[in-house]
Order: C-alpha cells, then structure tokens, then sequence
C-alpha cells in the first residue's frame, strides 16, 4: 500500500498515536508522516505509505498555515494550555488594539526559541522526554518566517489568528513571544493545521472515524497516489519492460518512455505506470550525445 493519506489529525493524539491507530484501521505497518502535530492540535497530517515513505523528504521544507488562538496573561511550562500555570498576570493596559499590533509585529523573519518541551531530539533523545524527566533541555534557537499574519478576532483574554510559516516554526513559541511583547505572557488554546504546503489541505483531508467507516465498506479510496503531489515533476510512463532497470536503480533513456512535456537535464521527473501508478522519481540527466535520461533516485517497487 504506497500511497499518501491526509490525516485530519484529532485533538487529544500525538502525531504518533493518531498514526498507530491509522496502521490498525488499514494494516500498513510501515508509515511516516509530516509534520509534527501536539497532542492539542488538530488538523492536516500527510502520513506517508509503504515505500511512499521515501518521499517525505521531498516535502519537509514546505510551509504551513494554522489558524491559532492564544489566551493573554498566563503562561505555562509547555507554551500551551497542557502545562502546568507557571505565571499569571493582570491584563491592565491591554487592548485589542496593542494585541493586534503585537501579533502582526511578528511578520517576516525573526529568531525563534525552540520550547523545551518539543520533538526535536537533543543525543537522540525527544526534548519533551527530557523536559518532563525535569533533566536540562539546551536552549535553541532558529531563524523563521511568517507570512500572510492576519487577526481574526480579539476577545480578550483570547486572540485568534491566522498565519503561514516556514518550516520549523513553533506556534507555541510565537504565542509566548506575543505574550512577552504585551508584557502579560500567553499560550495556545487551540491550534489547528490549514495546510501543509500547496495540496495538503483540510479540504482534502479525512477522519479517523472516516477512514474506519471507510475500510468497514472495504473503500481504500483515501489512500491517495503520490504522484498528484508531485506537481513539480516531469510525467513519465515506462512500460513493464523497463521496470526492471529502475528497481535496479538504472537509468533509462526517454526514448523508452512516454512524455508530452519538453524536459531537460536536471529536472526532476516521476515514472508512471500506464495506469498512472507511481514507479519511482528521479530526475532526467544526459543519456549520450543529444539524448536523454530518466535516472531514478527513490523506487517505489
């Protein structure tokens, strides 16, 4: 089963557990996803199939939209409303106003804490595990980007907001940094993903109760074909005959395959099946004087 599912993750799993419960429902053991999602978080998780896990690398770099809502003048140990209260302050001065201001301030690039109580390993080990063990966690920090900041509503002591951002940005931190500008402290109340890069969006996304509802029917229709999220790639359609050399990681020339796009060396291209299956993605290199290559890089057979 190598194929993509949209994940529309629930509030209350780690990315982790939501993706255990989706290799019962469809007896794939082998699944990747990205993207991390808290536990508090719902919203878009891609889980990679099978050997579709050899594409997740392809997409780590795309940015991500979340809708979040922060609450102004407390802050937890986790940045988000799964902590323990660690500070509370009076709202005096606030406005909606400086609230907007102070969300909006934050648009560009600025330099991003890493919480500690995050996924990104310190000697292999999660922070969150060191974070709850109550063992030091290395400050770190990380240049980031956000885009398209919009205030959708100001009730204090609550705030929502809309915002894209580059990879590896933190919403919890960003919460905290508003907080620290309004000299009040914050954390996230909710948070949910909109999407994950161009196509990975909650309108194509799906439930777990969905997809159990689904495969009770015998419907496997939510496991999607890579190859629609390679929009970047040139289409190739290769015959069985020349299968064998890609499984083999051997490159084949164009002249074996079907392809109604001009290509040229260094652009990435996907092999199809006549079906449209994807075989594997590459990118097209020089085959011999005036002719040209596919040479595979990740086979998914």
């Amino acid at each position: 089963m190598n194929g993509i599912v949209i994940l529309d993750k629930p509030q209350g799993l780690s990315s982790n557990r939501a993706m255990a419960r989706l290799k019962r429902l469809l007896g794939e053991p082998k699944m990747g996803f990205l993207g991390t999602l808290d536990p508090l978080a719902t919203g878009v998780l891609p889980v990679f199939l099978g050997k579709a896990t050899k594409l997740i690398a392809a997409f780590e770099g795309v940015e991500k939209t979340y809708r979040v809502t922060i609450r102004l003048g407390q802050r937890t140990d986790t940045l988000d409303a799964e902590g323990k209260l660690v500070e509370e302050r009076p709202l005096d001065g606030v406005t909606p106003e400086r609230v907007r201001d102070a969300i909006l301030s934050f648009a560009g690039e600025y330099r991003q804490r890493v919480p500690e109580f995050a996924a990104v390993k310190v000697g292999g080990v999660p922070a969150y595990r060191l974070a709850r063990r109550g063992e030091p966690v290395p400050e770190r920090e990380r240049i980031v980007r956000l885009w398209d900041l919009a205030v959708e509503s100001v009730a204090l002591p609550l705030a929502t907001f809309h915002a894209t951002c580059s990879a590896g940005t933190y919403m919890r931190s960003l919460a905290a940094d508003v907080g620290a500008a309004l000299e009040v402290g914050a954390h996230v109340t909710e948070l949910r993903r909109l999407r994950c890069g161009p196509l990975f969006t909650l309108g194509n996304s799906i439930t777990l109760t969905e997809i159990e509802e689904r495969t009770a029917k015998g419907d496997s229709a939510m496991v999607r074909n890579p190859a629609e999220f390679l929009t970047g790639h040139l289409p190739l359609t290769v015959g069985e005959d020349h299968e064998r050399y890609l499984r083999e990681g051997r490159a084949i020339p164009l002249s074996a395959a079907t392809n109604r796009e001009p290509a040229r060396i260094g652009a990435p291209a996907k092999a199809l099946r006549p079906g449209g299956a994807l075989v594997a993605v590459g990118e097209i290199v020089a085959g011999g004087p005036g002719a040209l290559s596919f040479h595979p890089s990740k086979v998914l057979i």
